[in-house]
């Protein structure tokens, strides 16, 4: 059955949703015919976007949530630097929660943000409850504690063998140090991974997406560097999204739905410090081609 109807009343025959939608439209004759069902349509809007006289109908999409796209001015391009340029990651906020309109500004305009195949598969724990996020916390901290542990004993078993070369070595004191430094630091009553932070956003989906990574990590983005705009500063915690994947007690304790991963985790707040320089950033290395 389709999804989509042109009012050929209206329609002017352009077919740039032809040219632009091959999938779902072709030529027949002198008219459009529509070839968008289950199999075909991937919801991405583009034909009703494009279309010059507003005569296609998505029957399964918010007609109302089409608005024209206003000939405002462009964002300016130096402006829009300096954003990317002092943007941080904050581990310190003030005590003052978010308002739960602007969490809901933030995941309304993260919706829109692009995704593999149009899947549309992220969802978001938004978590605000600071119970909730102390015993999520903890449960990190217990796996970097069981992975310190084996660390440690991988350590001695190598230095004893003497087989090992400096690097590996180097390499798992590192990992060692770190992990206690992550343990120590809940023992001193400190959050070393969520950091207290007023809000704490969980990107989760199911692995069955063509690219389930990057859309979490495309809808992280979007709500940081949108998040900037409202005053708030965040920063990704990969120990959690670790910990969420390998850790069953605190898969059990997160509860996601079946075949889902956590790929993305932002901490989200008003920052108790304000930087005052942007910071330097090596040259990325390209081959022009």
């Amino acid at each position: 059955m389709t999804q989509v109807s042109i009012n050929y009343d209206t329609c002017s025959n352009c077919q740039i949703c032809v040219q632009t939608s091959q999938r779902c439209f072709s030529k027949k004759g002198d008219l459009v015919k529509v070839e968008a069902n289950e199999t075909t349509c991937v919801l991405c809007g583009r034909c009703v976007a494009i279309c010059p006289s507003g005569s296609i109908t998505h029957h399964t999409m918010d007609m109302n949530n089409f608005p024209e796209v206003g000939r405002r001015r462009a964002i300016d391009t130096d402006d829009f630097t300096q954003l990317i340029r002092e943007r941080r990651s904050h581990r310190a906020f003030v005590n003052k929660p978010v308002p739960r309109q602007d969490l809901e500004r933030l995941i309304d305009t993260v919706r829109y943000a692009p995704t593999g195949h149009n899947d549309q598969t992220v969802e978001i724990i938004l978590l605000q409850n600071p119970q909730r996020r102390k015993t999520l916390s903890n449960l990190v901290v217990d796996f970097m504690a069981l992975g310190r542990k084996k660390a440690a004993e991988e350590l001695e078993n190598l230095k004893a063998a003497g087989k090992a070369t400096p690097e590996q070595l180097v390499e798992l004191q590192s990992r060692v140090e770190f992990l206690g430094f992550i343990t120590q630091a809940r023992d001193e009553g400190r959050d070393p991974i969520l950091y207290e932070a007023p809000a704490v956003a969980i990107f989760h989906s199911t692995t069955r997406s063509v690219t389930p990574k990057d859309n979490c990590v495309i809808a992280a983005t979007t709500m940081g560097l949108f998040a900037r705009t409202l005053g708030l500063e965040t920063t990704y915690i990969a120990l959690f999204e670790a910990a969420a994947n390998a850790y069953e007690p605190l898969k059990k304790e997160l509860g996601l739905p079946d075949e889902h991963r956590v790929f993305c985790v932002l901490v989200l707040g008003y920052p108790k410090v304000r930087y005052l320089r942007a910071v330097d950033r090596k040259p990325i290395k390209t081959t022009w081609e």
